[in-house]
């Protein structure tokens, strides 16, 4: 296996004129001026005395500079400490602290309320956007604003492709730490090793459409790690034109993007694709004509063809596979992409301690609410389960792709691994004879019926989201019964003129509709409307814990 820093040295000197990273709308580098960029940092870096190993915090949303510090990072032997920028000042402060990070890359509003002093083994905070030095100790302002004064220096004559050599290091070296969850108390830093991210970068461009020199259109946040592998790490370790949107992934920003740009691969969320479906096609196919066209689409080949054509158009019409992650996709979405117009997609399942793939669905052998085939080569999976194809199990899996740990928590690490060496997902599901994986849910999630029966939760609430003016819904036990917490879609009811009473005629309708399409064991016996959105984890799933 090549190590992925490796791969992006020779990337650099193959492509050193062409186009490496634009942030849309701003700038644009070609991978030689990637490759100043990433040396000044290291330069920086080892002006201020920094070692091999030492930590370096990014919280920030995503942007062409953010794609710079962690390749700079990460190629010059440091440990690149990933922050949500969704974490409160305080948060990221306890985390800076307990990362042992000796330079924080941040936001001005965030550092603005942040007690320096509370971080004594930090040199600097620099605003991530505009490079302002926010806090220094001893002579790292100087240090800092000298940094390219070091890079003429150290190269009078320019950089060169022949002076692009990065430190050598093992593969089970660290790499990253990634600050995950927080659903059940203190956020736990993954521990992420250089043959994590290489064995990505090694397999999955054999199942997806990666060529190098072709564009990427770039949107998913990089403190998740699903954007951190697949937007920034994969493409430009291989040699693709990453475009980083640095807007909010509406349909207003994104799609001149697509169109500008028309990648070939594109990852997403389920999120941001349900937006860019119902802004293209929603006027078809949530219209009663087109609702019965698409339920009847085997006999309306022309009608879906034409959706197809114009939600491919809107994605760049260029695409040869998409796939979405993160979270379940709507059933309703899911069928029109893959069933109704035929459309290049896929889905795919993964967690941060798996780097992030487990699963990848595969065109042509993609089945309805399954998440693909495990993805060998990274992973390895066993069910804890006697009949795997009927009976759900634990997934437990092992292999290049998984963490080595918690940092400092071993507790957590030793809870988290069987004996034997495979890590406990936390998920539950099925695999069919042809390789298929379908979750059901969360271990921690899963509720018994009043019958013995094992009851997911997901699974019910996948459907409920997919019925009328639905924003977001869980599903407790109450009494032992089940009950849906639904947050209605606001917009969707003031456009409709929809009051308080004709909600509740409108939600009593969808449990209805929905007991007729889950089993009888999940049938929902009442709800409750929310009006504020369901607290959150930093990688967007619900804090159940709270509402249980």
């Amino acid at each position: 296996m090549q190590h992925f820093v490796k791969r992006f040295e020779e990337t650099i000197k193959r492509r050193w004129d062409k186009p490496a990273l634009t942030e849309f709308r701003n700038y644009t580098l070609t991978y030689a001026e990637l490759a100043a960029e990433v040396r000044t940092i290291q330069l920086l870096y080892e002006a201020a005395g920094l070692k091999k190993g030492d930590k370096i915090a990014i919280n920030a949303k995503s942007s062409g500079n953010w794609g710079k510090i962690f390749m700079a990072t990460v190629s010059g032997g440091y440990v690149a400490v990933e922050l949500f920028n969704g974490f409160t000042p305080k948060d990221t402060q306890a985390l800076v602290d307990h990362s042992d990070s000796r330079i924080l890359f941040t936001e001005k509003p965030i550092a603005a309320k942040m007690d320096f002093e509370a971080m004594p083994q930090v040199l600097g905070v620099i605003d991530t956007h505009s490079g302002e030095l926010l806090f220094s100790r001893e002579n790292f302002a100087q240090i800092y604003q000298g940094r390219y004064e070091l890079l003429a220096k150290s190269y009078p004559g320019g950089l060169k492709p022949e002076d692009v050599s990065f430190p050598e290091s093992n593969l089970d070296e660290l790499c990253a730490i990634m600050y995950t969850s927080g659903s059940t108390g203190f956020p736990k830093g993954v521990m992420l090793t250089a043959r994590n991210f290489s064995s990505q970068v090694e397999v999955v461009p054999t199942v997806y459409p990666y060529r190098e020199g072709d564009n990427y259109v770039s949107l998913l946040p990089y403190a998740h790690i699903f954007g951190l592998t697949f937007d920034l790490i994969m493409p430009i370790s291989i040699g693709l034109h990453v475009v980083v949107l640095f807007a909010p992934p509406i349909p207003a920003n994104l799609k001149p993007a697509m169109m500008q740009y028309k990648p070939k691969v594109f990852f997403s969320v389920p999120l941001v694709l349900g937006k860019m479906i119902e802004n293209s096609v929603g006027e078809f196919i949530n219209s009663k004509t087109g609702k019965a066209r698409l339920d009847d689409y085997e006999n309306n080949p022309d009608f879906c063809q034409a959706l197809n054509i114009i939600l491919n158009q809107a994605l760049g019409g260029n695409l040869e596979v998409f796939v979405t992650g993160g979270a379940a996709i709507p059933t309703k979405f899911e069928t029109l992409l893959a069933e109704q117009l035929k459309l290049p997609f896929v889905t795919g399942y993964g967690m941060t301690e798996a780097s992030p793939s487990i699963c990848l669905g595969r065109l042509g052998n993609y089945r309805l609410k399954s998440c693909g085939k495990i993805l060998d080569g990274c992973v390895e999976g066993k069910w804890d389960s006697p009949d795997p194809a009927n009976i759900p199990g634990e997934l437990l899996i092992r292999g290049d792709g998984v963490f080595t740990g918690y940092y400092k928590n071993d507790e957590a690490t030793r809870a988290a691994f069987t004996q034997d060496g495979w890590f406990h997902t936390g998920d539950m599901g099925t695999m069919d004879d042809n390789g298929n994986v379908t979750l059901s849910g969360r271990c921690k999630s899963m509720l018994l019926g009043t019958n013995g029966q094992n009851i997911y939760p997901e699974e019910i609430e996948v459907v409920l989201n997919g019925l009328p003016f639905v924003a977001e819904s869980l599903i407790v036990s109450r009494d032992e019964k089940l009950t849906a917490l639904i947050v209605p879609n606001q917009d969707a009811l003031g456009d409709a003129g929809t009051d308080a009473e004709g909600l509740k005629d409108i939600m009593a309708a969808n449990i209805k509709a929905l007991n007729k399409l889950v089993p009888g064991y999940s049938q929902v016996a009442s709800y409750e409307i929310r009006y504020e959105p369901f607290a959150k984890t930093p990688k967007g799933s619900i804090k159940r814990f709270l509402y249980a």
